[in-house]
């Protein structure tokens, strides 16, 4: 019996030791270019599998063998900055009275015939407005002079650029395109006002994953009915297509985080569109010299794309953590216009803060 039981705990403990392997592995991968191999760069997206998994282990060897215990423990705290980028937990501070209030927004073409009410109302536009922001940061905005007219009437300075639109109320100096080589995509930049400085503001939509309606109906269906067999043929164009646009993404970050270096220490936010999670290689390039507002000051997976079978947090809010600090940052899973939520934050000054101390 004592065989049995110490072969079945060295069993387990080796299974365990796999998944603290796979778990590292797909954190590491974040630190290499897709381009040098695609297929292996998507490892990065199990990442929550493997540390649910090693969670589970925390809780077994509690209760099978607590002195190993540590072994897990020890596993996910060595990428403990990468659980804090993908589930982060914080608690509640008082939120300063001055704020600089952030929403990015990927908004599907404003959402739609669906999101337009009788009354002429469109659900995306009464959502902004009632947020109140000061910065908002569209992708997939179609390019709408109709609402951009709502924006204007509501103390907002629009600018539109195909399918981007930046609408603030700090003056805005100058737009501009980050056109990216080799590629028709681009990203739009702005140049706004505040006070003596002046914000280099990105608004980003990092290349699409470009999963096909028919692709994704294949998956999503397969998915809620539970089928292995065509789950698991459903998911191959799925990686293939991911795989494809993993390094167009990466050469995009490259060229982005090149741009926001140029402009350092100067203020910079960068908001949109990454479709990339928080364990990846755009998104640790584009936040190795800026702070993440989620994982600053948002809670739990936060997930921003909503699609069924496809659930993952691909929006962010970056900005300079030296010169500002994130406050409830929130997903508003409320509206459901869009295939994406909005995110939003607040931004209080640091210089601010500390002169309040004195």
């Amino acid at each position: 019996m004592k065989f049995i039981k110490t072969f079945f705990a060295q069993l387990f403990m080796g299974a365990n030791v796999a998944t603290i392997l796979l778990l590292w592995a797909s954190c590491g991968v974040t630190y290499l270019s897709p381009a040098w191999h695609p297929n292996v760069s998507l490892l990065s997206l199990a990442f929550p599998i493997f540390l649910l998994v090693d969670v589970c282990f925390v809780f077994f060897w509690l209760i099978f063998k607590a002195k190993w215990t540590w072994v897990p423990l020890l596993g996910i705290a060595c990428c403990f900055s990468f659980v804090r980028d993908y589930i982060p937990v914080n608690w509640p501070v008082e939120t300063p009275d001055s704020t600089l209030v952030i929403v990015s927004y990927n908004t599907h073409n404003f959402g739609g015939k669906e999101a337009n009410l009788e009354d002429g109302t469109n659900l995306v536009v009464k959502y902004l407005m009632d947020s109140d922001a000061d910065i908002i940061c569209l992708q997939e905005s179609g390019g709408h002079n109709d609402f951009r007219e709502q924006f204007t009437a509501a103390g907002y300075e629009c600018k539109n650029m195909r399918e981007f639109m930046i609408c603030s109320r700090l003056p805005i100096l100058s737009i501009d395109t980050l056109a990216f080589p080799g590629s028709s995509e681009h990203c739009m930049r702005a140049y706004l006002k505040e006070g003596e400085d002046t914000i280099m503001l990105i608004n980003q939509h990092l290349q699409s994953n470009q999963i096909t309606g028919e692709v994704k109906d294949a998956y999503v269906g397969a998915f809620e009915r539970h089928e292995s067999d065509s789950l698991r043929k459903g998911m191959k164009p799925v990686v293939r297509l991911l795989a494809n646009a993993q390094p167009l993404r990466a050469q995009q970050a490259d060229y982005i985080q090149a741009a926001i270096n140029e402009w350092l220490p100067r203020p910079v936010i960068v908001c949109g569109d990454f479709n990339d999670t928080p364990v990846s290689y755009a998104h640790r390039v584009l936040t190795s010299q800026l702070s993440s507002a989620f994982r600053e000051s948002g809670n739990g997976l936060g997930f921003t794309f909503h699609t069924k079978g496809f659930p993952v947090r691909i929006d962010h809010i970056l900005f300079n953590g030296d010169r500002w600090k994130s406050y409830e940052c929130t997903v508003c899973d409320t509206i459901t216009c869009s295939d994406h939520f909005p995110i939003h934050t607040k931004l209080g000054k640091k210089v601010l803060e500390s002169s309040k101390k004195r």
